[in-house]
C-alpha cells in the first residue's frame, strides 16, 4: 500500500518532530511511505535531522512550495505535486499543515487519489489574519473538507473547535489522533543533559531557568513572555534567569522590547551570565529542557503544542495560556498550570507559584512524566493512523 506524506516543510517545529517518526514507522507497517515537504523560510532551521534517525527512503523537496502566498510559485508548486501524485500513483495521501493541505488535496483530488486524509496540527482561523482573510481560510477549509475522505485532529478540543465552531467536516469525518511520543529518547542521559546545559550559561543550581520554546512569530506571543520578565525582574525576583529557544521574524522586537525595559540580554553563548539568553535553534532540544526548571508558553492560538509534551516527558511543571488544544495536553493543577487571560500579572502570579516550591516543581514534573508518556503514545499513534486508513479505503471499496 502506498502512502504519500505532505508536509508544508522539514524544519524544526512540532509538525516535522511528530510527523516524520510517523511515518517511518508506518514504512514498518506495510506501507511503501513517500515523504513530500516544501521550502523553509530564512529564519528556519532544517530538520533533516530527523531523517538520520527516522530514515524514509522516499524522500523530495518541492521548491515551490513555501509558507508565504505566491501564486506564481503556489500554481508550479500544484503541477510539481501533481505530477508527482500521477507518477506514484499512492493509495492515500496525507496532508499536514494549511499552505500543504491546500494544494496538496486539491492536486490528489485532481489525481484520483482513493484517500485523501488531511491532520490539522494546529489552525489559521483566528489571531493570525484579519476578519476577512480569516473567512476566506474558514470557506476553503470547508471546502477542502469537503473533498477529504478523514480529517485528524490532534485534540478532543481541536476537534469541538473544527466540527462545532468552524464547521470545517461533519464530526463523523473528523478522528482524534493525539501526537505520539518516544519516552525513552528524553529519559536517558537527563542529569548529563542537565549539567551540560546549565554548565554552557554559567547556571548555578540554586538558579531557577524558565524558558520558552518556539517560533517568534505573533501568534506565539513571545511579547507577553517579555512582559513577564520585565515584570518579575522589576519585582526583585531573585536567581531567575530566561531562555527564549527558537528563532523568527520577531526576534529583533523582542530584544528591542528588553532593551527598553533596561534589561540585559544575550544571543546564545556571547554572554552566558546575562538574565535573559536567545539560544536561537536547538537540534537537541532534550538538553534544553532538563536544563530548564519551568517551560512557559504564551500563545494566543495553539493544537497541541510539542514544546509542552516534551517538558513534561523530561519532568518539567508548565506555566501555559489557556488556548487551544493546550488544556488537552497537560493535566490542570497537577502537571502544570493554565492563565486564563494574557495579563502578565496573572501569569507571573502563576510563575511565582513554581519558583516559590521545589516541592510542587518536582511533584508536578515526576506526574508530568506518567501523564505525558501514558497519553502520547507513539505506539498508539502509529496504530490507530494505520486503522484510519485501512478504514478509508475499505469505506471507498480499495479494500
Amino acid at each position: 500500500m502506498t502512502l504519500l506524506f505532505l508536509l508544508n516543510r522539514l524544519v524544526i517545529g512540532g509538525q516535522s518532530l511528530d510527523t516524520i517518526p510517523l511515518a517511518h514507522y508506518l514504512a514498518k507497517k506495510n506501507f511503501t511511505v513517500n515523504v513530500v515537504y516544501g521550502d523553509k523560510q530564512p529564519d528556519e532551521e532544517d530538520a533533516l535531522f530527523l531523517l538520520k534517525k527516522f530514515p524514509i527512503h522516499n524522500v523530495q523537496k518541492i521548491k515551490h512550495l513555501k509558507r508565504t502566498v505566491n501564486p506564481l510559485k503556489d500554481v508550479l508548486a500544484f503541477i510539481e505535486i501533481y505530477r508527482l501524485i500521477k507518477k506514484i500513483k499512492p493509495d492515500i495521501v496525507h496532508t499536514h499543515g494549511a499552505k500543504s493541505g491546500l494544494i496538496g488535496r486539491l492536486a490528489a483530488r485532481m489525481a484520483g487519489v482513493k484517500v485523501i486524509a488531511h491532520t490539522f496540527h494546529g489552525h489559521i482561523f483566528h489571531s493570525y489574519y484579519n476578519s476577512f482573510v480569516s473567512l476566506l481560510v474558514k470557506k476553503a477549509e470547508q471546502f477542502l473538507g469537503s473533498i477529504s475522505t478523514a480529517i485528524v485532529a490532534i485534540s478532543p478540543f481541536q476537534k469541538n473547535e473544527l466540527t462545532g465552531v468552524y464547521k470545517i467536516a461533519p464530526p463523523q469525518k473528523i478522528h482524534v489522533i493525539p501526537l505520539g511520543s518516544d519516552p525513552a529518547n528524553y529519559i536517558q542521559d537527563s542529569e548529563i543533559h542537565r549539567a551540560s546545559f546549565r554548565k554552557q550559561y554559567n547556571l548555578s543550581e540554586n538558579e531557577i531557568a524558565i524558558g520558552i520554546i518556539g517560533r517568534m512569530v505573533p501568534v506565539k506571543n513571545q511579547a507577553l513572555f517579555v512582559e513577564v520578565v520585565a515584570l518579575m525582574m522589576k519585582n526583585g525576583s531573585p536567581n531567575l534567569r530566561f531562555f527564549l529557544v527558537g528563532d523568527g521574524e520577531l526576534k529583533p522586537v523582542l530584544q528591542r522590547q528588553l532593551s527598553q525595559a533596561g534589561i540585559v540580554w544575550a544571543e546564545q553563548g556571547n554572554n552566558p551570565a546575562a538574565p535573559v539568553i536567545f539560544t536561537s535553534w536547538v537540534d537537541d532540544i532534550t538538553q534544553v529542557l532538563h536544563g530548564l526548571d519551568i517551560v512557559a508558553l504564551t500563545s494566543l492560538n495553539e493544537g497541541t503544542p510539542l514544546s509542552l509534551i516534551e517538558a513534561q516527558l523530561c519532568s518539567k511543571p508548565i506555566v501555559a495560556t489557556n488556548v487551544g488544544g493546550v488544556r488537552d495536553t497537560i493535566s490542570e493543577g497537577e502537571t502544570g498550570l493554565l492563565v486564563n487571560s494574557f495579563s502578565p500579572e496573572d501569569f507571573a502570579e502563576k510563575l511565582n507559584l513554581l519558583i516559590q516550591s521545589p516541592s510542587l516543581r518536582q511533584s508536578m514534573g515526576q506526574k508530568g512524566r506518567i501523564f505525558a508518556t501514558q497519553k502520547f503514545s507513539r505506539q498508539r499513534e502509529v496504530e490507530q493512523t494505520k486503522q484510519l486508513y485501512y478504514d478509508c479505503l475499505k469505506q471507498k471499496g480499495a479494500l
